[in-house]
């Protein structure tokens, strides 16, 4: 019976790394056809790979490339963005994304953010999910370290600092797990949309007959802070808030 177990394993991780490859395989080509500025079939193998399950930061980020080079710049803005989820600090993506939000007809002042809450974000932003993840492991690690010091400790002085040393580890162990739980739910979360009607007229209710408040154009990114059957409540950066459609976005 345990060789079979283990014979099932085996076939397991050489199936994944068999479907691995193909998916690096498939990753290359369509970086070739990208190259050679064969867009369309880049995309079908770019997007092919995702419909596999395969998703990573690079692999988001070159089809944003590709719908750039194809002037489809909502989709380049939210492939971009969804690429940042995944990679917040890659100063790569935030420059095309930048350069793609300039070439969109909605230019929004974002309201400023408290001093505090983004301090916060900007530590968050530091490291991915598993990043956190991994570093509140390593920090449960030194954790056991210290309190196994603290009771072989012999002397006072060596107790006392190993006690403040074990509260200090407790804390940031505690901060790496917030940090990596906020960032999963960040990614997995699909409470932000990238506008994909030409133009749309934000209403003060969820219904056609309602008051017009603002309007909207192809590009422009979203937050979704309610919904109904058929539509969405968003707010914009600059901290306006309305209904649209709820097809007429794109969640991400």
């Amino acid at each position: 019976m345990k060789r079979i177990y283990c014979l099932v394993i085996m076939m397991m991780v050489a199936l994944g790394l068999k479907a691995q490859t193909i998916q690096i395989q498939e990753f290359a080509k369509a970086n070739f056809y990208y190259n050679e500025s064969q867009y369309d079939t880049a995309l079908m193998i770019y997007e092919g790979i995702t419909k596999e399950g395969y998703v990573s930061a690079p692999l988001l980020y070159n089809i944003g490339n590709t719908y750039f080079k194809m002037r489809n710049y909502p989709m380049a803005i939210l492939y971009y963005e969804k690429a940042l989820k995944m990679e917040p600090n890659n100063d790569e993506i935030k420059q095309n994304l930048a350069i793609a939000n300039a070439l969109i007809t909605d230019k929004i002042e974002p309201v400023p953010v408290f001093f505090m809450a983004k301090w916060w974000g900007d530590i968050g932003n530091l490291l991915s999910a598993n990043g956190w993840a991994k570093a509140s492991l390593r920090v449960f690690g030194i954790l056991l370290l210290v309190v196994f010091f603290y009771f072989t400790a012999r002397t006072k002085g060596a107790r006392k600092i190993t006690f403040f040393t074990g509260i200090l580890a407790f804390v940031i162990f505690i901060c790496c797990l917030i940090f990596a739980s906020q960032k999963y739910k960040y990614i997995n979360e699909r409470n932000e949309a990238i506008v994909m009607t030409p133009t749309i007229t934000v209403k003060s209710s969820p219904s056609s007959s309602g008051v017009d408040l603002f309007v909207l154009h192809e590009g422009t990114k979203v937050e979704i802070i309610d919904n109904t059957d058929k539509w969405d409540k968003i707010k914009i950066a600059d901290g306006s808030v309305g209904w649209m459609p709820s097809s007429s976005t794109i969640k991400y």
